[in-house]
């Protein structure tokens, strides 16, 4: 982690916040491209349905070279199935990113770690934890309807 970590977090979690409302059941998602400590790219998951967050973002960056070798910051991993939209871990892959940071490991029973493993695996280096309270709280209907879901019985916090 370096000292800009939570900086920059902090402002994806203001990105997330903008899909409040609009995404549900999926959760608020923001991301936050960083390249020579100076942000290239935005993005939030809208609406539900749409392009996620990471998508978004790559989109908002005017140059798309830039993206090589950046850091990106996500408050929720990146996903690594189809659904509605293709693997965000992929595209991440596929742009050549250094290093993603993230709050978050998605609970969901379809990424759960898998799309940590996958840029892992790519060579990207993988930072995870970074506000990971804060990105709890921003999300925590999502987290209690997956562990709901998936452990019938417990008890969601």
């Amino acid at each position: 982690m370096n000292s800009s970590d939570e900086l920059y977090m902090r402002r994806v979690l203001e990105l997330a916040e903008l899909g409040r409302g609009k995404v549900e059941p999926n959760p608020m998602v923001g991301c936050v491209i960083v390249k020579e400590e100076r942000i290239i790219g935005e993005g939030w998951h809208q609406n539900y349905g749409e392009a996620h967050a990471e998508r978004n973002a790559v989109d908002s960056v005017s140059n798309q070279e830039d993206i090589i070798g950046s850091t990106v910051y996500v408050n929720l991993e990146p996903c690594s199935h189809y659904g509605k939209t293709p693997p965000c871990s992929n595209l991440l892959i596929r742009h050549q990113v250094k290093r993603v940071v993230v709050s978050n490991i998605d609970p969901n029973p379809l990424v759960d770690g898998g799309g940590i493993r996958r840029m892992k695996e790519a060579g990207i280096k993988v930072d995870v934890g970074i506000l990971q309270g804060e990105g709890e709280r921003l999300n925590c209907l999502f987290f209690q309807q997956i562990i709901a879901k998936t452990h019938p019985g417990s008890v969601p916090h």
